[in-house]
């Protein structure tokens, strides 16, 4: 599912920070091995990737668990 850009009459302007602008810009100067040219190619392909990863959590049966050493649950007791 990657988000294909619509013909002018249905698309809308996106307000960003000059500065996130200005930094999403050197970005793409200094990765050029990433194959993007603009920075709105960056902002539709961060929108899809996030869209993406949303969608697919969303309709994972997968639990996510994260075991910290350290943070034992007093509680319980070993079997």
């Amino acid at each position: 599912m990657y988000i294909t850009v619509p013909p002018k009459g249905k698309r809308v302007t996106l307000k960003i920070n000059r500065e996130v602008w200005d930094m999403i810009a050197e970005l793409i100067k200094r990765h050029p091995e990433w194959g993007i040219v603009s920075v709105n190619e960056f902002v539709r392909r961060a929108i899809d990737t996030d869209l993406r990863s949303r969608l697919d959590m969303e309709s994972s049966r997968v639990i996510n668990l994260c075991f910290v050493p350290g943070n034992e649950d007093k509680r319980r007791k070993a079997p």
